[in-house]
C-alpha cells in the first residue's frame, strides 16, 4: 500500500488540501513491509548519516504524539487519545520541565502549536466552531488569532526571535499560500510558477523554508533575500524542508524510493539522513541554533512518538 504524500503539519482534524495535505496525518496508517531502496544517496556519497541521542516525547494515555518545535526550555506540539474517533481531536500541549500542560486555545474544537521563541512566544492554528482554521499566538497569557486579510483559512507554523511568523493562508478558491507577518504587515510568499506554497520556518534573519508545488511537481525551497532556492535530498522523491536555524542550517524528510520517510538535516551544503533507529518513518521539523532537533517516529507497530535529539 502507498502512504499519503506528506505535506501540512497537523492538518486537524483532516487534511485540507494544498501542498501541505497529509503531512504528519493523525490518521491511523497501516504497518509495512519496506522493500529494498532502489537509489540510496548515503551508499552513493551523495549524503552523510547523522546521528542523535533521541528522547520520545509522548503527551500521556495518547495514542499519537508530535513535537514541532522546542526553544530549549519548552517543547510544543499536539496529540490524539484516539485516532480513529472523529470525537477524538489533536489537541496542542506543551512540554516543559518534565510535565506536560494542554494548551488550551479559547474556542477551539481542535488545535496545534507550531512554533514557540526563545521568549516563550508560541504560535499554531485551530479549527472554531463553525470548522473554520485560524492561526493563532500566545505569549503565555493571551491569544491573539493570526488571519491573512481576505483569506478564507490561516494557520501560522513557525515563528522566530524578532516576532515574525510564517505560515499558510487558503484563498476565497481553495488555492494555498506561504505568508509572513511582521509589525502588523501580511505578505503573500508563493514560490515560482507554483500552483500552491506553504512556508514552515524562518530564522532570525528572515530566511525562510517551506514547499511548493508547480505543474512538475512538488519542491523545497529556501528564499533569502527575496530569492527562492531549491531543496532537493539527493535521489529523494519528494523532499520537505520545514526548520531553519540561524546559521541556515535546514532540517526536514525526504520520501525515498520504497515510499519510506526520513529525516534530514542540510548545513555547509551538505545532506545528512537522520532516522531513530529501528523506526519505521522519521520526520524532522525544527533544527535550533545549538543543533537540536524536534520531529516525530513513527515505530514498528505503526504508533507516532514525538521526539527530541541532539
Amino acid at each position: 500500500m502507498t502512504k499519503p504524500v506528506p505535506s501540512a503539519p497537523l492538518s486537524a482534524p483532516r487534511p485540507r488540501g494544498g501542498v501541505l495535505r497529509g503531512l504528519l496525518d493523525l490518521r491511523p496508517r497501516p504497518t509495512l513491509e519496506r522493500a529494498a531502496e532502489s537509489v540510496d544517496a548515503v551508499a552513493q556519497g551523495l549524503a552523510a548519516v547523522k546521528s542523535y541521542a533521541f528522547a520520545s516525547v509522548d503527551y500521556p494515555g495518547a495514542a499519537q504524539s508530535h513535537v514541532f518545535d522546542s526553544n530549549g526550555t519548552a517543547a510544543v506540539g499536539a496529540f490524539v487519545f484516539d485516532p480513529r474517533s472523529s470525537h477524538s481531536p489533536s489537541t496542542a500541549f506543551t512540554f516543559t520541565g518534565g510535565a506536560y500542560e494542554i494548551l488550551t486555545v479559547p474556542g477551539s474544537t481542535a488545535s496545534f502549536a507550531s512554533g514557540i521563541n526563545q521568549a516563550g512566544v508560541i504560535v499554531g492554528g485551530y479549527d472554531d466552531l463553525a470548522g473554520l482554521r485560524h492561526g493563532f499566538v500566545s505569549d503565555g497569557d493571551t491569544f491573539s488569532n493570526v488571519d491573512f486579510p481576505g483569506a478564507n483559512e490561516t494557520q501560522a507554523m513557525g515563528i522566530n526571535d524578532a516576532g515574525e511568523i510564517v505560515g499558510v493562508y487558503f484563498d476565497a478558491v481553495r488555492v494555498e499560500h506561504g505568508f509572513l507577518t511582521s509589525g502588523g504587515s501580511f505578505t503573500a510568499i508563493d514560490g515560482p510558477g507554483a500552483t500552491s506554497t506553504s512556508a514552515a520556518g524562518i530564522n532570525a534573519v528572515g530566511d525562510i523554508v517551506g514547499v511548493y508545488e508547480d505543474a512538475t511537481g512538488i519542491y523545497s525551497y529556501l528564499l533569502q533575500a527575496g530569492v527562492f532556492t531549491r531543496i532537493d535530498f539527493p535521489l529523494a522523491n519528494i523532499t520537505f524542508a520545514f526548520g531553519i536555524n540561524d546559521a541556515a542550517e535546514i532540517a526536514g524528510l525526504y520520501r525515498d524510493t520504497s515510499s519510506g520517510f526520513h529525516g534530514f538535516v542540510y548545513a555547509g551544503g551538505a545532506f545528512s539522513t537522520v532516522d531513530v533507529g529501528g523506526a519505521q518513518d522519521t520526520q524532522l521539523l525544527r533544527i535550533k541554533n545549538d543543533g537540536l532537533v524536534t520531529g516525530l517516529y513513527i515505530d514498528p507497530l505503526g504508533g507516532v512518538h514525538g521526539l527530541t535529539g541532539r
